[in-house]
């Protein structure tokens, strides 16, 4: 017994001494830049003599490299690691890794997440690292060791006043920054958001619209009813998985895939397509003798599958009014992927394409739970409130009218956005529309191209003269239009792209050289640099406007900053307004900074920078006018 308790004392004292033998590396920070965000720091760890740390995994992946903030603390602060510059270090051939051996310094940047503000003047760092004894070759378990960061000092009063000021849509950003590792509350918040964008002005005269439209397609079959209800559903549902899961695998390039001028395009010809069948210019059907000889109930088929489209497709029709939640939702996806692929490359490693699949499939679940939200209410109406609703008569046609002449319009509001890409005026692009019609309504209505019979009765020679004027009018406007096409008319592409002339601003001190436009009073620079050194000579903040013509609430925010009075003042006394156009040189410098990834999303999208070029706040909703001022009036 004395034995056994002897080997047991000896070997508590032995553990215990080998958890004393382990040395700890220094670990101290000093501030050089607390005064205003981004702050700056350095941060000095201290490695013991005759050990090493190790600055990353190693040839052979098999280290524990330092990680700074290695468990995402600083988040819960409203904190994010903006800019982290490692010290050298030697590369040692023996144990084939970066290693750090007596002192280095890190340089670590700081920013506000924007979507949740610090409300404290400190915050803790947390630092990660392993020691490796160079003398007998033992390496150490890893340790933590942690500091205190001193903050700006205007970070609480700035917190309270973003309180007040934070729109409905900042705080549901908020909301879903501090729940984004919890899938459940995230689906739950998705599809609380679905729910909320069905109730924008736009969408929600959609519902009954659709209600009898699905009616319609079931052919007055209550039973077939709940078949296209179901399938409309299942469709809308589908096409938010498909972008949740482009969004994050592509991290945002299939907005920008979506931002080419020929995929408007393609998309105004594919609406076009489907309203013209809606109208009753031709059956719109697939291989419909291939799909009889399989299966004697092809039109059951084809209809429900004809309807699993056309919801597919609505989640794209409806994007002018939900398009901000879409946007800032597909954000918080591909900036999942960012963060973990950056928190990686701290570490010299990256993020694979089977690492990429699995978060991606992550935000394809939370982006389905917005398309349950917002397909949801269709179903419901659908199946529910019209399904007392006379089953067959020429009401149905009115519908089947409205619903094409809608969906036309929205080919129209692609082909605008096209267009406008293209660089081509809106009023040459209505004049193309206009003279395109009126050829449509000479050929196919009053069939000009067809010989009239001798016998032909008055009417149907007043229909055939009409017709005549209109292919005579509708021609001469497609060829006006074409005309003034940028690849038909290099001078009116020059014209167009300074369009709003460099104008003589000496009455706001504005130098007559700048590139300055006009618009409701406020002098808009086209030019970041020549905006930067004025606002460094007047003090005043930045207000940058990124637009783009096919996006369709950059004009909304346009009208808004010309009637808003207290957006409109603080634009033109309390800030150096500029505004850079899609495609643009310092348009894409912005896009490719990490600061700005949201205009690797989409549109619209702004920002308020200091005249030392420091960002202090951006968004994408161009209705948080009163965050926009009140931020405007925090600077100036």
């Amino acid at each position: 017994m004395k034995n056994f308790v002897s080997i047991i004392t000896l070997l508590m004292l032995s553990v215990s001494l080998t958890y004393a033998e382990i040395p700890k590396a220094g670990f101290s920070v000093t501030p050089l830049n607390t005064d205003k965000w981004p702050a700056q720091y350095r941060l000095t760890l201290t490695v013991p003599k005759d050990h090493h740390a190790y600055l990353d995994t190693g040839d052979d992946n098999i280290y524990i490299p330092v990680t700074v903030d290695p468990n995402s603390k600083l988040v819960a602060s409203g904190l994010t690691i903006s800019k982290l510059e490692k010290p050298a270090g030697v590369h040692d051939s023996l144990v084939k890794a970066n290693v750090l051996r007596d002192k280095g310094d890190f340089t670590l940047e700081l920013a506000q997440t924007g979507s949740k503000p610090a409300i404290v003047n400190s915050a803790s760092l947390e630092l990660t690292y392993q020691l490796c004894n160079e003398l007998t070759n033992v390496c150490f378990r890893p340790q933590t060791t942690q500091a205190d960061l001193t903050l700006p000092a205007s970070t609480v009063a700035a917190s309270v006043q973003d309180d007040e000021s934070l729109s409905f849509m900042d705080k549901l950003l908020a909301l879903f920054e501090s729940n984004k590792n919890n899938m459940f509350i995230m689906f739950g918040l998705m599809f609380v958001a679905g729910l909320l964008s069905v109730a924008t002005p736009c969408v929600y005269p959609m519902l009954p619209i659709t209600s009898m439209f699905i009616v319609g397609r079931a052919n007055g079959d209550a039973s077939k009813e709940k078949q296209h209800a179901l399938a409309y559903f299942i469709g809308m549902v589908l096409t938010y998985m498909a972008l949740g899961l482009m969004a994050g695998m592509t991290g945002g390039a299939f907005n920008t895939f979506m931002q080419s001028a020929f995929v408007n395009l393609g998309f105004a010809v594919f609406f076009a397509f489907f309203a013209i069948a809606l109208l009753g210019f031709y059956e719109l059907s697939f291989m419909q003798n291939e799909v009889h000889s399989l299966d004697q109930h092809s039109s059951k088929v084809k209809g429900v599958s004809g309807t699993l489209l056309m919801g597919s497709v609505a989640g794209l029709v409806i994007s002018p009014c939900v398009g901000p939640i879409v946007f800032a939702l597909l954000l918080q996806v591909a900036d999942n992927i960012a963060e973990k692929a950056a928190a990686l490359a701290l570490i010299n490693q990256s993020l694979d394409f089977w690492g990429k699949l699995s978060i991606a499939s992550q935000g394809s679940v939370m982006m389905s739970g917005f398309g349950l939200g917002v397909g949801l209410p269709f179903f419901i109406i659908s199946v529910v409130k019209f399904k007392k609703m006379p089953k067959a008569g020429y009401w149905m046609n009115k519908v089947k009218y409205a619903f094409g002449f809608m969906i036309l319009y929205f080919a129209y509001t692609y082909l605008q956005k096209g267009m406008g890409v293209l660089g081509v005026d809106p009023s040459t692009t209505v004049t193309l529309a206009i003279g395109l019609v009126a050829i449509w309504i000479a050929v196919v209505h009053c069939h000009v191209l067809t010989l009239m019979p001798r016998d032909a009765q008055p009417n149907q020679k007043m229909q055939h003269y009409v017709g005549v004027l209109s292919i005579i009018v509708g021609g001469w406007l497609v060829v006006a239009g074409m005309g003034q096409l940028p690849f038909m008319n290099t001078a009116q592409a020059e014209s167009f792209a300074h369009n709003g002339a460099v104008q003589s601003a000496a009455s706001n001190n504005i130098p007559a050289a700048l590139p300055v436009q006009k618009e409701a009073g406020i002098s808009w620079y086209r030019s970041f640099d020549a905006a930067k050194k004025v606002a460094q000579e007047t003090g005043k903040p930045i207000f940058i406007d990124f637009y783009a013509s096919w996006c369709a609430n950059c004009t909304e925010f346009k009208k808004e900053s010309a009637n808003n009075e207290q957006l409109n003042q603080a634009l033109r006394e309390k800030a150096i307004a500029v505004k850079l156009v899609d495609k643009e040189p310092e348009f894409e410098k912005f896009r490719a900074s990490q600061e700005h990834r949201q205009l690797k999303i989409g549109l619209p999208y702004f920002a308020i920078i200091t005249p030392e070029g420091k960002l202090v706040w951006s968004g994408t909703d161009y209705k948080a006018t009163q965050k926009m001022v009140a931020e405007l009036d925090r600077l100036s």
